[in-house]
């Protein structure tokens, strides 16, 4: 009898009635999202991508090693190269090595200040025309900042980038590659101070797909 009644309770069956929409509601919503994740907007391959660029520092007068020192603001021998695993729904993942140089100068004579960073990437490929490529993505990861002349100046910090660009394809193994990105690389710590690499930086190469 009380199991009787207990089926027969209004309240548990506005309960499961209610339940029964909230599981369809969740359903819908994955649905929806993995329709959205599915659409085709890009392709699916691998990419190799070989960039030169131009970097603007924010920061170009830092305590350095202990000395007041003033940095380039453009920065030198810049390059980058990257892997990219891309997929239909044009997202891609993957890593980049970035490499740039600033020179330096305090009272102790000019230098150079190296950059190397380390990031894994995650980006989002559009297609609004044929072989026109447009996106916009992310990275985190290391910075490796080397100062020359300064026994023991290396240091190892985070560094964060937000970036967008265009891929031109030129024919299906080949792309011409342009990027404009923002960097925050606090840096490493060098004789209990940070030398502050952040800055914006514009790229331009190739993109070989495979």
């Amino acid at each position: 009898m009380a199991w009787a009644n207990l089926r027969a309770s209004p309240i548990i069956g506005a309960a499961s009635s209610g339940g029964e929409k909230a599981v369809n509601r969740l359903y819908r919503l994955v649905v929806l999202g993995i329709l959205v994740l599915a659409a085709p907007s890009a392709f699916a391959e691998d990419a190799l991508i070989l960039t030169i660029g131009a970097t603007h520092l924010a920061h170009t007068h830092q305590t350095v090693a202990g000395r007041n020192s003033a940095l380039s603001t453009a920065g030198n021998s810049v390059f980058g190269i990257a892997w990219e695993k891309r997929y239909y729904n044009g997202i891609a993942y993957g890593g980049e090595l970035l490499l740039s140089n600033n020179t330096i100068s305090n009272s102790s004579g000019n230098g150079d200040v190296a950059s190397r960073l380390f990031l894994l990437t995650l980006k989002k490929y559009h297609r609004p025309w044929a072989h026109v490529y447009p996106y916009i993505g992310a990275g985190v990861g290391l910075a490796d900042t080397h100062v020359s002349g300064v026994p023991g100046g290396t240091g190892i910090g985070p560094a964060l980038e937000v970036d967008g660009g265009v891929e031109l394809e030129w024919a299906h193994s080949l792309g011409f590659y342009t990027e404009l990105r923002g960097l925050y690389v606090p840096g490493g710590v060098i004789y209990g101070t940070r030398v502050n690499m952040s800055g914006v930086g514009l790229y331009a190469g190739v993109s070989l797909l495979f």
